[in-house]
């Protein structure tokens, strides 16, 4: 690497640095937790911030087994912390800040390893410019732990060649995956552990002792937290093991979106965005030498291993490719000088028109809506957002926006092709983007993805004081709701099958619109006080119904 190919090293430190908290603290704080992961999520972390236990998951008042504590432990812990300094929710979401920074840090180290010093910078700056990771790192879902601890398992595996600290990594990260979400990580890596052996690097005593110290270092994550749960309900801990594992994964259980035709064709090219071609130039520009080098060959190993088992897994959503990125990203900062020259201008022309117009259009809509004191009334905009939001000036607000607007084109301006440092119009401008959202636009995109005030209006139907409240199991609440409606209301339900078996007085329900009409009714004896829906569409509608009285001896019943 030479000054005149990429940004000079002190530079790219500084930058490199600067990006990454540019990128991490936007939209951290200032929600609430937002449909759907988000708030199944917080009401998990929530119970177990209150209540201190640590071994059973649990949402509202009931067991909630799909995955392991470890990031629900780290954001509880968060909220107890920081308890009097933020909300909770708040508080909770920093855990995803911090799970990040470490998988930024343990990508960097991975890079640096495979491709040399000064590399690692630009493996951040690689995964910071990816698609799929701004689209989902920032929110409070496991996922991030678990992406987490992959990079960390990775780059343990990549040392184990060499020293037993790489058994420790390995193991520690392997660890942290499987408290995370399960066995889906720690069975790639075991996969990988096996097929890595096939290689000269990897067949010494040196890997067979680093695998004992990574077995050692995995078996505290390995064995306390299911121990202590089986120790408390056997039945819990088949529920977790055997249905959200395997029966997850083979589809047995039907738990988790099914897998739709053409999905993983559909989701790979934006998700991996632009890091899969940069790595793919990167392996074809130095296939010479790349595919001897044990960087490389670790990470194309377990990537192979990690989507041959996203791709046959029976359940499939975009987030579950978050713990690969960090290996593409390893990948993609191995070439990044050797781009051809007019596609290092183009990308540089394609970024600096791009992220100028959106940025042009977030701004615009945040003026607009000061001016105006609303949004443009457009249905298409209604689809989306609330069309009742009434913008406000606000000096500080427009301080931080304005030095993202000028970071932005000041980096345009210093790094401009034919340097390869141009590059970093694509990560700057996603990072600018994200940031003018979050900064200028979170209270109206607040407005329209937070249960608060949709349980606010519910609970103030309730009397002070009432036995409970139920739900029906075909019209149930989601967990989402459950959580939420717990946080915001102070409320639990309890589920039944038909009203004919609760003594609630009250019934809540929700329906979807596009599948039901609104007129929803349970039964004789039952009559509705109250609707409300989300916004801005106002599709998920909730129902509340109380219980009829019945009639006093002598009197006459009331007419249906």
């Amino acid at each position: 690497m030479t000054d005149t190919a990429l940004p000079s090293r002190l530079a790219l430190w500084a930058g490199t640095l600067l990006l990454a908290l540019a990128y991490l603290i936007p939209g951290l704080t200032g929600h609430d937790p937002w449909k759907q992961d988000e708030a199944y999520s917080f009401g998990i972390i929530y119970n177990m911030a209150t209540t201190g236990d640590l071994v059973v998951p649990t949402l509202a008042a009931d067991p909630f087994m799909e995955k392991p504590p470890a990031y629900y432990i780290t954001a509880a812990g968060l909220v107890r912390l920081l308890h009097g300094y933020l909300p909770a929710h708040d508080a909770a979401r920093l855990a995803s800040g911090l799970y990040l920074a470490l998988a930024f840090l343990f990508t960097g180290l991975m890079a640096r390893a495979t491709w040399g010093e000064g590399r690692g910078l630009i493996g951040v700056i690689a995964l910071i410019a990816t698609v799929g990771l701004i689209v989902s790192g920032h929110f409070m879902i496991t996922d991030t732990a678990l992406t987490a601890g992959m990079a960390m398992a990775c780059y343990g595996l990549l040392r184990t060649r060499i020293d037993h600290w790489g058994g420790f990594w390995l193991g520690t990260g392997a660890g942290l995956a499987f408290m995370s979400k399960g066995l889906l990580v720690p069975g790639i890596l075991g996969i990988s552990v096996v097929l890595l052996a096939l290689f000269r690097d990897w067949r010494s005593w040196t890997y067979v002792k680093a695998l004992l110290v990574a077995a050692l270092a995995a078996l505290p994550w390995l064995l306390i937290w299911p121990t202590a749960l089986y120790l408390r309900s056997p039945e819990l801990f088949h529920l977790w093991f055997w249905d959200n594992n395997f029966g997850r994964y083979l589809g047995f259980s039907e738990l988790g979106p099914p897998t739709v035709h053409l999905f993983w064709l559909q989701t790979v090219p934006w998700v991996t965005f632009p890091v899969l071609p940069l790595a793919l130039w990167s392996l074809w520009s130095k296939r010479q030498t790349a595919f001897g080098n044990p960087g490389v060959r670790m990470a194309l190993v377990v990537s192979v291993v990690g989507w041959g088992v996203l791709f046959g897994s029976s359940t499939a959503r975009e987030l579950y490719t978050l713990p690969l990125l960090p290996l593409l990203a390893v990948l993609a900062a191995g070439a990044l000088e050797r781009l051809p020259r007019p596609v290092v201008t183009f990308s540089y022309w394609f970024s600096a028109g791009l992220f100028g117009l959106l940025s042009l259009i977030i701004w615009a809509f945040w003026v607009y809506n000061i001016v105006a004191g609303r949004p443009p009334q457009w249905s298409w905009l209604g689809e989306f957002l609330t069309l009742d939001y009434a913008g406000t000036w606000d000096r500080l607000v427009f301080a931080i926006a304005a030095t993202f607007q000028i970071a932005w084109a000041w980096c345009l301006w210093r790094w401009r092709p034919p340097r390869t440092g141009a590059l970093l119009a694509w990560p700057v401008g996603l990072t600018l983007i994200w940031g003018l959202l979050a900064v200028l636009h979170l209270p109206w995109i607040e407005q329209a993805r937070s249960y608060r005030g949709v349980f606010t209006e519910l609970r103030a139907q309730l009397p002070d004081h009432f036995n409970c409240v139920a739900d029906l199991n075909l019209m149930p609440l989601r967990e989402c709701e459950r959580g939420m409606l717990f946080y915001v209301a102070d409320m639990t339900t309890e589920h039944v099958d038909s009203p004919a078996q609760t003594s609630c007085d009250y019934i809540v329900t929700e329906t979807n619109l596009r599948r039901r009409g609104a007129e929803i009714e349970i039964g004789a004896g039952w009559e509705r006080i109250w609707r409300g829906s989300l916004p801005p569409v106002r599709l998920d509608l909730f129902t509340l119904f109380r219980r009829v009285p019945a009639p006093a001896a002598g009197e006459t019943p009331p007419a249906p």
